[in-house]
C-alpha cells in the first residue's frame, strides 16, 4: 500500500525545511516506527512529496500516535511545524491528524510496466 502527501514551506523557510527533512537516517527510522517498508522524499521548489510503502494489509500507525510515543518525533515536529504553511500546533495533536488529512494526496493508479515484470524476475 502507498501512501502519499505533500506540503509547501513558509515563504523565506524553503532551506530550513530542506535541511529538517533531508535526512534518510531520520527517515528510515520514521518509516520503520510507522511499519513502513520504505520511504521516499522528494524536495524541491519549497515543496515535499513524501510517499510511504506498507506491507499489504498493514494498519499504518498515524504520525500522532507516533508522536505521543516517542518525545522525540515530537520535537521533531514541533521544529517542523514552525515552517510549514497551514501546518499544525504539536500542542493540540488531533491538528497534526487534520494537517495529514489535507496534505495526504489520492493514489489514481499504481501500474507497472511488462519490463518491470520482466526484470524482477
Amino acid at each position: 500500500m502507498l501512501v502519499a502527501f505533500t506540503f509547501r514551506a513558509k515563504v523565506g523557510k524553503e532551506e530550513e525545511l530542506e535541511r529538517l527533512l533531508d535526512n534518510p537516517e531520520s527517515g528510515l527510522r520514521i518509516a520503520k516506527a510507522l511499519g513502513a517498508i520504505r520511504n521516499t522524499l522528494f524536495l524541491g521548489n519549497g515543496r515535499i512529496v513524501r510517499i510511504f510503502e506498507f506491507p499489504e494489509g498493514a494498519k499504518p500507525m498515524t504520525m500522532t500516535d507516533l508522536a505521543r510515543k516517542d518525545p522525540k518525533v515530537k520535537e521533531f515536529l514541533r521544529s517542523l511545524s514552525t515552517v510549514i504553511e497551514d501546518g499544525f500546533d504539536v500542542g493540540n495533536l488531533e491538528t497534526l491528524d487534520d494537517f495529514s488529512r489535507r496534505s495526504s494526496l489520492r493514489l489514481a493508479y499504481d501500474v507497472r510496466s511488462e519490463f518491470a515484470e520482466k526484470s524482477s524476475n
